[in-house]
């Protein structure tokens, strides 16, 4: 089986930061042997215990490129890595430096594995090394192949960034215990249709919409709340503010909560009735949206960017035209009298096991033979 380093400088817990550490463990399932290099945090134990080597290193910076390429290096020749797999452009600037200073003969394959949507010229001269990249989202790959990478086109894998099928599955359930926390923090979801809004908390995710969409639905005589997950710690104070004066203004804050950014999603997501995705702007990644989905939760989103793939390959009834409140409304309506029918089993290729599995293919079919 295979040698595979993955350098990471900005690894941590949450979103694709988290796609180095959750690669390496499924490929280390599979048979393959796996060192990361990454800065400590809560994941290197997690790592550990799935089998994976972990040595430090720092993010990449003027004053110590030199040290952190002559320390990638010693790990290159300690560790003898068939594939170095790179996850952002500082990452794959020292290792293409480490590499080209190795005998011919011992140089392994560099793919540069690209999450989100960076872009810049400076960032391209960074990339240009790599054999390979993947990428996990036909709309990433697509924002790539006009701008970043334009004459890397058919260098480019999509490879999606699949959930842990061990943790979020159709038959995961919330437990007695839980279910009563929920109902006792959150009284006002008894006999009433929750939603739920994962995400960022900006004028890019369209929370406005939450405006039309629930006066709509109260009207129809339809007991509603919404639950707004999102870390407001992070958002603009001012629109926050901005965007709870329209909810005044509307009569809608009773029946909406801030819930903040939540170390139990999983939980909340089942706990609520639907999910909601209101993006403006078509996502390179949405994690909260491929976790319900995955969860076999009803999901309604706006029918663009990675929302519009998942919905496509899960429940194709949750796609809406951006901007249609009205059919939102309308879908919750029906979905409150009828509950759509969802997975029961995780589709191909959105399980980490299948993220594993590809990526494993696409080293053997790029290494000399």
């Amino acid at each position: 089986m295979l040698r595979i380093l993955h350098v990471s400088p900005g690894l941590k817990s949450g979103g694709t930061a988290q796609l180095c550490a959750d690669t390496a463990c499924a490929l280390q399932q599979i048979g393959c042997t796996n060192l990361v290099a990454s800065p400590a945090n809560e994941l290197v134990s997690r790592m550990r215990a799935a089998g994976v080597e972990h040595r430090l290193c720092r993010k990449p910076t003027l004053l110590n490129t030199f040290a952190e390429t002559r320390k990638l290096r010693s790990i290159i020749e300690r560790f003898a890595p068939d594939v170095v797999q790179v996850y952002n452009a500082p990452a794959a600037f020292i290792a293409a430096v480490a590499i080209k200073r190795l005998p011919a003969g011992k140089q392994p394959l560099l793919v540069g594995n690209i999450a989100t949507a960076a872009s810049g010229r400076f960032s391209a001269r960074l990339w240009q090394h790599c054999a390979g990249f993947i990428t996990i989202s036909r709309t990433l790959r697509e924002f790539l192949q006009k701008g970043l990478l334009k004459h890397r086109k058919k260098d480019i894998a999509l490879i999606p960034y699949g959930v842990n099928e061990q943790l979020c599955n159709p038959g995961f359930s919330l437990s007695p215990d839980k279910w009563e926390q929920w109902r006792t923090a959150h009284p006002e979801s008894a006999e009433k249709l929750t939603l739920c809004i994962p995400g960022a908390i900006s004028p890019l995710h369209g929370l406005e919409d939450l405006i039309p969409i629930l006066t709509t639905l109260l009207l129809q005589g339809i007991a509603v709340h919404a639950y707004i997950a999102g870390d407001s710690r992070k958002a603009d104070p001012a629109y926050t503010e901005l965007l709870k004066k329209k909810f005044a203004i509307s009569n809608l804050s009773e029946h909406i909560s801030w819930i903040g950014a939540r170390p139990d999603l999983r939980e909340v997501l089942c706990a609520c009735d639907i999910t909601l995705s209101l993006c403006k702007q078509p996502a390179t990644c949405d994690r909260p949206v491929l976790e319900a989905l995955a969860l076999g939760r009803p999901v309604i989103g706006y029918d663009h960017g990675i929302v519009g793939e998942l919905l496509e390959s899960f429940l194709p009834e949750g796609a809406v035209a951006p901007g249609d409140t009205a059919a939102v409304a309308d879908i919750i309506s029906q979905w409150n009298t009828y509950r759509p029918q969802t997975i029961t089993q995780i589709p191909y290729p959105y399980r980490i096991s299948d993220t594993a599995e590809s990526a494993l293919k696409l080293y053997r079919m790029s290494l000399p033979h």
